[in-house]
């Protein structure tokens, strides 16, 4: 029996030959199948992560709505041509995976549109089996290959396999190997930015909000003054309330929150059980001077900034980020005027006046997540010998 990694570089050629068009037919194929099982996996796949089935009701949706995106992207940009591209090849999604949808992740599908076979690695769950038999069902269907989505019990296995082309991680997955292209799967891993008058005038349903993510809590970055305080309190009552802090829901390889040291920290609560604190507050100098603390962080910060100044540098040093999002009021518009380029340097996705990460689908995003899995590629031949 074939190794998944020699399954997948078989499905790669296959795949890479098969044309827009048939890649938006997987695609299509794919979604008519979630269709079916619209009735029932939403609650298997709750059952298997943990979650409310409304929840993962609206993960299915969203799960459709983006492969209708992907798919009307392809038709699109098969008829707008332009400069000759290939795929990556075969995909690693390392991390564990919990339940369908996060198997079938924004970068997983788009690997899957772009042409790359993908191995997932996936925890046994029954809604990440039937996801994949939807995938082969919806591969045979379009003429191929069944294996071009596989699921995995191991990284190592996978990062050590010399047909992976590109990996995609989870927050916390292990380092992956040099020069091979990896991409941050866009799971609840928001930094935001709120504004004084925005954050004046509804802190307390920003700290509902912030605490309503799914994942890991959100970096929060804000100015100090009487709205940062009623938000730090809005977060403190929250998370007193809360059974199942966002931050409590995915610990981090390391087992603890990198924080700067000395007495500038103050955490906001403990997490059931005792342990790590899910949110603290810190100020945004020792973050200016070492970013790489707010990479490795566990759970939610909520930091503060002096002044202007100080969030605007912090936009800068945190970058380069996978998403960012803006909270602004009409009374931050010069405000939202210096920061907002800014992000636009540091951040890919940046959202306004909404939480969390997930992308909305829209014709640009879609191209956008595609082309990330392709790579131009250019021939070189003496006009005589071309072929």
């Amino acid at each position: 029996m074939m190794h998944i990694s020699q399954r997948a570089a078989a499905a790669a050629l296959p795949l890479a030959l098969a044309d827009a068009g048939q890649r938006a037919r997987l695609l299509d194929g794919f979604g008519a199948g979630l269709d079916g099982v619209r009735h029932r996996l939403p609650r298997q796949a709750a059952f298997d992560a943990g979650i409310d089935p409304a929840v993962a009701l609206r993960q299915h949706d969203m799960l459709r709505d983006w492969l209708r995106t992907l798919a009307g992207a392809l038709r699109d940009d098969a008829r707008e041509g332009g400069q000759r591209t290939v795929p990556l090849g075969p995909v690693a999604a390392v991390g564990a995976h919990g339940s369908a949808y996060g198997l079938a992740g924004i970068h997983a599908l788009a690997a899957l549109a772009a042409g790359c076979p993908v191995m997932a690695r996936a925890v046994p769950a029954p809604s990440c089996t039937e996801l994949a038999g939807l995938i082969a069902i919806a591969a045979a269907a379009a003429r191929l290959p069944d294996t071009l989505f596989e699921l995995a019990t191991d990284d190592d296995i996978l990062l050590a396999q010399r047909a992976v082309r590109g990996v995609i991680c989870r927050a916390g997955a292990r380092p992956v190997p040099p020069l091979l292209p990896a991409l941050a799967e866009l799971d609840g891993t928001d930094t935001a930015f709120v504004l004084p008058c925005a954050l004046n005038a509804r802190a307390e349903h920003l700290g509902q909000q912030i605490l309503a993510q799914q994942g890991v809590c959100p970096m929060v970055v804000a100015i100090d003054g009487d709205g940062f305080i009623d938000l730090r309190e809005a977060i403190i009552d929250t998370l007193a309330g809360a059974d199942d802090p966002c931050a409590a829901r995915r610990p981090s390889r390391s087992g603890g929150l990198a924080l700067p040291a000395g007495g500038s920290v103050h955490l906001l609560s403990e997490t059931p059980h005792g342990g790590t604190a899910p949110f603290a507050e810190v100020p945004a100098a020792p973050l200016i001077a070492e970013p790489a603390l707010a990479a490795t962080r566990q759970g939610g910060l909520l930091v503060r900034c002096a002044d202007a100044g100080e969030m605007l540098a912090l936009a800068w040093a945190l970058g380069p980020l996978a998403c960012a999002s803006l909270h602004a009021a009409p009374g931050d518009a010069a405000l939202a005027a210096q920061v907002l380029p800014m992000l636009e340097l540091a951040a890919r996705h940046i959202h306004v006046n909404r939480f969390g990460s997930a992308l909305r689908p829209t014709h640009a995003v879609a191209l956008d997540a595609i082309g990330r899995f392709r790579r131009p590629v250019f021939r070189h031949a003496d006009g005589r010998h071309a072929p």
